[in-house]
């Protein structure tokens, strides 16, 4: 459980199946387990049951279990991961790992046993639980998974995946949160001083709440730093902007000739910006002055294959600032650009 990585995994956790396992779900999930009771107090061990106390101070705590096939793969879990809860053809719910811990006596008191006798041995706490209730299918075809995938086996996504399910199901977890305003810190420090990117793992995330305001501002900051840079970096360039009719203002507005740019920073390289500024450069292209030829998006770091490929999909380049503190275009392909031309222009005269 001692991994560097900075971004929380997901289990996909069945939780609907048969009468039993419903059974569990509404017991311990949507209900709660008193563990300072007479019936379970004296069931977990002494560090484990003040673990339980200091992440669930009220002495309450939902919970749910995996049985010992899955042990090396909830060995992978640690807090502030996320658990989804899928079942009767649904994504019912999710919450985030709290404590986790291999105690058969407090399972078997919780739950029945799953068949065969067999217990949930790894039991595990869950916080911050969000009813979701939404089609699987329906959930399924937006992340590009098999709409016909039931996950009827519990699974632990670890890939790119995971951050798209996170941004489709509008999770916000508070290692995230922390996550993000470290993040932040380091990419504008790295702007500041010009300096390479300093990786997420070398700072405190501590601090797990943060006021709007201010992580508005952090988001303004670094993209206001992230223009002054390709400015800098295009001085025989001249970049002016417009607002549209909703008074939204594209970062940097290009013409020469027949190309006509617009270039819109982004403070994160995640998919969530991404998405970001896809709606942003389109909105802004359909109400240019003039036909765009190019759109833009301008990053901190570089992307995951996954947001280029999609960037790309839409004819869309990619700027983004390397680790020797250049700035890089991963441009799209000029087929695809051109094909996409008509889509950005809708609505322009």
């Amino acid at each position: 459980m001692g991994d560097e990585r900075t971004r929380p995994y997901v289990l996909l956790a069945p939780c609907y199946g048969n009468t039993k396992t419903r059974r569990r779900y509404h017991k311990t999930i949507e209900a709660s387990i008193d563990f300072e009771s007479n019936e379970h107090r004296e069931l977990p061990q002494a560090p484990e049951l003040a673990a339980l106390r200091d992440l669930h101070p009220s002495g309450r705590a939902h919970c749910w279990g995996a049985i010992a096939t899955h042990d090396r793969m909830m060995d992978r879990l640690r807090i502030g991961d996320v658990v989804v809860f899928t079942g009767d053809n649904k994504v019912k719910a999710a919450g985030e790992v709290g404590y986790l811990v291999r105690n058969q006596p407090l399972a078997d008191r919780m739950w029945d046993q799953f068949d065969s006798g067999r217990s949930f041995v790894n039991v595990y706490s869950v916080r911050n639980i969000r009813v979701i209730e939404r089609p699987q299918r329906e959930v399924w075809r937006r992340l590009g998974f098999d709409e016909g995938d039931n996950a009827a086996g519990q699974r632990l996504v670890t890939d790119e995946r995971a951050e798209r399910i996170l941004t489709e199901l509008q999770i916000a977890t508070v290692v995230t949160e922390a996550r993000i305003s470290a993040e932040l810190t380091a990419i504008n420090q790295a702007l500041t001083t010009g300096s390479y990117i300093i990786p997420v793992e070398n700072f405190h995330i501590d601090v797990v709440s943060q006021h709007v305001a201010e992580r508005n501002a952090q988001y303004d900051r670094v993209e206001s730093q992230l223009v002054s840079q390709h400015q800098h970096f295009h001085t025989d360039v001249v970049f002016t902007s417009f607002r549209t009719h909703n008074d939204k203002r594209a970062d940097l507005y290009r013409v020469e000739q027949d190309e006509v740019e617009i270039v819109e920073a982004k403070s994160l390289a995640n998919h969530e910006k991404v998405r970001e500024a896809t709606a942003q450069s389109l909105d802004y292209s359909a109400q240019s002055r003039r036909p765009v030829t190019r759109l833009s998006p301008l990053f901190p770091l570089r992307l995951a294959q996954y947001g280029i490929d999609y960037l790309h999909r839409l004819g869309i380049d990619c700027i983004y600032r390397s680790a020797d503190g250049s700035l890089v275009r991963d441009a799209a392909p000029d087929t695809r650009r051109a094909y996409m031309h008509p889509v950005w222009r809708a609505g322009t005269g």
